[in-house]
C-alpha cells in the first residue's frame, strides 16, 4: 500500500513539474518566429517581383501600343493633309488676295460655300472611316468652321464646338510653338445599337498649310483624328490578368519553397534557443549539435565553446549576464577635464621634401605611437586636425586623476618621440619635433554637429587655453607647457619650471604657465598604479566578453 502511494505521489509530482515547465515555456514562447518571418519575407518578395514585372510589362506594352497608335494617326493624318492640300491649293492660289481681306466669320463661310469645300473634301474624309480604331475625323477652316466630318449629323459650314479636353490647334498656335501633331486623351461618347457609352480616345490635331515651314498666319485650317484606345486597354487588361495568374502560381510555389527553406534554417536555430533556455535555467551541460557548415553551424559551435567556458568561470546559480552602458548622445554636460594639444613643429618644411605617400606614412607612424600612449593613460583622442592631436582626459568617461595622467602622457610622448626620431635619423630622415599644451578646467562635453554628422567633443575656454599653450612652446623653446590650473592638481607629483604670466582672452587675470619637466617618484608611482589597474580592468572586461 505504501509502495502504491509512493508511486502515485511520484507520478503526480512529475505531472506537476511537467505542467510548470509547459507554463514557463509558453511564457517565453516565440510568438512570431524566424520561420514565419522567412515565409512572410519570401511571399512578400515574390509578390513584389510579380507586381514589378506586371508594372514593367504593362508600361512597356502601353508604350509600344501607343507608339503604334501615334504611327497610325500620322499615316492617316499625312495622307489626309496631302489630299486636302492638292484639292484646295488651286482655289487658295486664285483667291489669295481676296482671302487676305477677310475679317469676319461670315466672309469665310461664304467663301467655303461658293467653292463647295464640303463636296471637295467629302471623298477624302469618307475614305478614312474604314481605318481600324478610327472614331472620327474632321476638317475645320478658319473660325472653327466645319469643312468635313465623318459624322453625318454634324452640320456643314457650322461653327464647331470642341469636346471637353480638346482645344483648337490654330488657337494654341497663337500662344506657343507646336509640333506637327499634338495628341490629347479624352473621353468620347459613341452610339452603338441604340446604346450610348463612353470610351477613351486619343485626339490627334494637325494644322493645314501649303508651306513646308509655316508661320501661324500661314495655316488655313486644322485636321483632327480620333483613335480609340479600347483595343489598347483590352490588350493591357489581358496582359495583367495573365501576369497575375502566373504570379499566383509563382506565389504558391514560392510559399512552398519558403516553408521548406525556412524550416531548414529555423530548425538548427531552434536547437540553439533550446540550449540557451537550458543555460538560463542553470544547466551548463547543454550541448547544441548542428552539423551545417554555415553561420548557424558556427553559432552553435561558438555557443558550445561559450558554455564550456561559462561552466568553469560561472556558478550554476548565475543564469543571466546583463550589460549596460551610458548613453553618450543624450546631450551636453559640464565636466572638469584635462585637455592635451600636440602639434608637429615645421610640418610644412618637413612635408615639402616628401611625396604625398611619404607624408601620410610619416604621419600615420607618428600618430600611431602617440595615440597608443594617450589610450594607455586613460585619455581619449578627440580628433586629429592634420598633424595636431586633441586629446581629453575625463570625458566622456570619468578619470580619477586626469591632470596627472595628461602630464604623464606628455612626458611619455616626448620619450617615445625621441626613440622614434633616433630610428628616423638612422634611415636618413628628418626628426619630428612637437609642442604640447595641457590645461585643466570646466568644459562642455557632448555629441555636437548636425543631423548629417555628429562628433563627441569638448568645447569651452579651457579647451581654447590648452590649444594656445601648445603654440606658446615656440616662444619659450619648450616641449610641454601646463597651466596653473593643471599645476594646482599635480604640484606634488610633477617637477616643473615656472615660465611666465600670459594674458588670456576671456579672463581678467593673467594665467601662470609652467614647463613640465618630469614626474616626481610619488607621481610616477601613482600613475603606474593607475595604468596597471586600467589595463587589468580592460583585460577583465575582455575576458568577460
Amino acid at each position: 500500500m505504501r509502495l502504491t502511494t509512493s508511486l502515485v505521489s511520484e507520478k503526480e509530482q512529475r505531472r506537476l513539474e511537467k505542467i510548470k515547465k509547459d507554463q514557463e515555456y509558453k511564457a517565453n514562447e516565440i510568438r512570431f518566429g524566424i520561420r514565419k518571418k522567412l515565409i512572410l519575407l519570401f511571399s512578400l518578395l515574390i509578390s513584389l517581383i510579380v507586381l514589378g514585372l506586371t508594372l514593367i510589362s504593362t508600361r512597356q506594352q502601353t508604350k509600344s501600343l501607343l507608339e503604334e497608335k501615334d504611327k497610325q494617326a500620322r499615316i492617316i493624318g499625312r495622307g489626309l493633309l496631302a489630299a486636302i492640300r492638292s484639292r484646295l491649293v488651286e482655289i487658295y492660289g486664285i483667291h489669295a488676295e481676296k482671302i487676305k481681306a477677310f475679317t469676319s466669320e461670315a466672309e469665310y463661310v461664304n467663301f467655303y460655300r461658293q467653292n463647295e469645300f464640303i463636296e471637295l473634301l467629302f471623298e477624302d474624309i469618307d475614305g478614312v472611316k474604314k481605318q481600324p480604331d478610327l472614331v472620327y475625323a474632321y476638317v475645320l477652316g478658319k473660325h472653327n468652321i466645319v469643312l468635313g466630318h465623318t459624322r453625318a449629323d454634324v452640320k456643314p459650314y457650322s461653327k464647331f464646338s470642341f469636346p471637353a479636353g480638346v482645344e483648337s490647334y490654330l488657337d494654341l498656335l497663337t500662344q506657343k510653338q507646336l509640333p506637327e501633331m499634338i495628341a490629347t486623351k479624352i473621353e468620347h461618347e459613341i452610339q452603338e445599337d441604340n446604346n450610348r457609352r463612353v470610351i477613351e480616345v486619343l485626339d490627334y490635331a494637325m494644322g493645314i498649310s501649303f508651306k513646308d515651314n509655316p508661320q501661324p498666319q500661314d495655316y488655313i485650317g486644322e485636321l483632327h483624328i480620333g483613335i480609340s484606345l479600347e483595343s489598347v486597354n483590352q490588350q493591357i487588361f489581358m496582359t495583367k490578368v495573365n501576369l497575375q495568374l502566373v504570379g499566383l502560381i509563382a506565389l504558391g510555389v514560392g510559399v512552398f519553397v519558403a516553408i521548406v527553406f525556412a524550416s531548414l534554417i529555423a530548425r538548427p536555430i531552434q536547437k540553439v534557443i533550446a540550449g540557451m533556455r537550458r543555460v538560463s535555467q542553470g544547466d551548463f551541460s547543454a550541448d547544441v549539435t548542428v552539423r551545417s557548415r554555415d553561420e548557424v553551424g558556427l553559432l552553435s559551435k561558438t555557443f558550445n565553446i561559450m558554455i564550456k567556458g561559462m561552466s568553469i568561470l560561472v556558478s550554476p546559480e548565475v543564469a543571466q549576464v546583463v550589460l549596460s552602458g551610458e548613453d553618450l548622445l543624450k546631450g551636453g554636460q559640464k565636466r572638469v577635464v584635462t585637455v592635451l594639444f600636440s602639434d608637429v613643429r615645421s610640418f610644412t618644411t618637413i612635408s615639402e621634401s616628401l611625396t604625398p605617400h611619404e607624408v601620410v606614412l610619416m604621419l600615420n607612424e607618428y600618430l600611431e605611437i602617440m595615440t597608443d600612449i594617450i589610450i594607455k593613460h586613460g585619455g581619449v583622442v578627440d580628433k586629429f586636425v592634420g598633424d595636431e592631436i586633441f586629446a581629453v582626459f575625463g570625458a566622456p568617461f570619468d578619470h580619477p586623476q586626469h591632470p596627472l595622467s595628461a602630464c604623464a602622457t606628455a612626458l611619455e610622448m616626448a620619450e617615445a618621440l625621441a626613440k622614434h626620431n633616433a630610428e628616423r635619423r638612422k634611415q636618413g630622415k628628418k626628426p619630428i619635433e612637437i609642442g604640447i599644451g595641457i590645461n585643466t578646467g570646466e568644459v562642455i562635453s557632448g555629441a555636437m554637429g548636425s543631423t548629417k554628422r555628429v562628433d563627441y567633443t569638448s568645447i569651452g575656454d579651457s579647451v581654447n587655453l590648452g590649444a594656445r599653450l601648445e603654440g606658446t612652446n615656440k616662444v619659450y623653446g619648450t616641449l610641454c607647457i601646463i597651466s596653473e590650473f593643471t599645476y594646482e592638481y599635480v604640484k606634488d607629483d610633477v617637477v616643473v619650471r615656472e615660465l611666465d604670466l600670459i594674458r588670456v582672452k576671456g579672463k581678467n587675470e593673467p594665467v601662470k604657465i609652467y614647463e613640465l619637466i618630469a614626474l616626481t617618484p610619488a607621481g610616477a608611482q601613482k600613475e603606474e598604479k593607475y595604468v596597471r589597474e586600467l589595463q587589468e580592468a580592460k583585460e577583465k572586461k575582455k575576458r568577460a566578453r
